[in-house]
């Protein structure tokens, strides 16, 4: 049997009987780009290495990763999704059924004929109540269309697991649908199968079995499609307030998105901001909240309702000058910034002024060198030097973090 099938596991630790190379144990660190929290992933069986940023193994890859159920706002379901990235190559035969175990779903892709680089996804499940657990085809959903696979293809896979009828007075089978596509934003979205267990609060783990890679993974509650790639965030004190600053990968809808921080224990709703498909939005906090110089840990809630956790507290910045040294022809400023981030420089005749001008400054560039103009300019690194000439008619000057598209 060749390349991977993807195991949305509730019991760890299965044996693919094809390898016989004892791993080593090497483990491997990901971040999971929703909630950026590290997870660990083993080579228990077989070998593996590292290329690149993907985890290239033959045997067994796995990993403990916890997501409750939690619900969609929009549909009322109790869902859990996980999505990795992987480079598939195909198996020659299906796995058997002692391989595969009574896990909660599952995804292989199967070569159409000897040699062919061509194959079709099957999936561990099957698509009524009575009928028994097996590999079957994964449809497109609503067709009778196979969801195709190239040898080699790097796909996003995302599972996503249906528990409502798990809450009724008469308990249900758990259901879900598989999503594969070369990017977040194309993934297709298979019909749905009823999974091999009855688990009841969410999926506790990944096992990756036979040869093939995996560089990138993310999980959610309370998400029915294809995940959002991440939220890049930042907050940063401005003379106007405390500016939130969001760069969502991949936006899936036009909600809101809705910054909590958490304060003297609580989760507080600190602002928000409509989703309009740009992929970068600055917004001010409600005053009063957030103090400039202080640590909060942020959570996230975006267009669609998926939830990003940051992994660590993020402190409340602000611009600060290091060090201005003065000659005859300009000022030379330091401050502190972050490194590829964009900066203007701005000067009005009186602090207090309604209209602050850009004004040409000398800013540093690639190889050690100086630009001169008005227009924004990429940070050094946690400090950059600008230099401000001093015949200019304007005596105060701003410097400001600003959004380039």
């Amino acid at each position: 049997m060749k390349n991977v099938y993807l195991q949305a596991a509730l019991v760890l630790g299965l044996a693919f009987c094809c390898v016989q190379t004892k791993a080593q144990d090497p483990t491997y660190t990901l971040t999971n780009q929703n909630t950026s929290a590290e997870t660990t992933f083993t080579n228990t069986l077989g070998t593996s290495e590292l290329s690149g940023s993907m985890i290239v193994f033959e045997g067994q890859l796995e990993a403990a990763i916890p997501v409750a159920k939690g619900v969609n706002p929009t549909t009322g379901f109790y869902v859990a999704s996980l999505q990795l990235l992987t480079q598939i190559k195909l198996f020659d035969e299906l796995p058997a059924s002692n391989e595969v175990g009574n896990v909660q779903g599952a995804v292989a892709a199967l070569r159409d004929a000897p040699e062919s680089t061509d194959g079709t996804y099957y999936v561990w499940a099957v698509t009524n109540s009575t009928a028994p657990i097996a590999w079957v085809p994964l449809y497109v959903n609503g067709t009778t269309t196979p969801i195709t696979v190239k040898e080699s293809a790097t796909n996003y896979i995302t599972f996503v697991f249906n528990y409502t009828a798990l809450t009724n007075s008469t308990p249900g089978p758990v259901t879900y649908q598989v999503f594969i596509g070369a990017t977040p934003t194309t993934q297709v979205a298979s019909e749905s199968m009823v999974s091999a267990t009855s688990e009841a609060a969410g999926i506790n783990g990944v096992s990756l079995l036979g040869v093939g890679g995996l560089e990138a993974f993310s999980s959610a509650t309370g998400v029915t499609g294809p995940l959002s790639s991440s939220i890049g965030f930042s907050v940063y004190a401005t003379a106007n307030g405390v500016l939130l600053v969001l760069d969502p990968v991949n936006e899936q809808g036009s909600g809101w998105f809705t910054v909590f921080a958490e304060i003297n224990g609580q989760w507080v709703e600190v602002g928000k901001v409509q989703a309009d498909g740009s992929g970068h939005y600055e917004f001010i906090a409600y005053p009063g909240l957030l103090q400039v110089g202080q640590s909060y840990k942020f959570h996230v809630v975006d267009e669609i309702g998926n939830g990003h956790d940051l992994g660590q507290a993020v402190a409340i910045k602000t611009i600060k000058m290091e060090k201005i040294t003065m000659t005859p022809e300009y000022m030379t400023v330091n401050f502190n910034s972050e490194a590829g981030r964009f900066y203007q420089v701005f000067s009005a005749e009186s602090l207090t002024a309604e209209t602050w001008t850009a004004t040409t400054i000398y800013y540093p560039v690639d190889g050690g060198n100086w630009d001169y103009g008005s227009e924004p300019f990429t940070a050094a690194g946690t400090t950059t030097t600008i230099r401000i000439p001093r015949n200019t008619t304007k005596g105060f000057f701003k410097i400001r973090k600003v959004n380039v598209n």
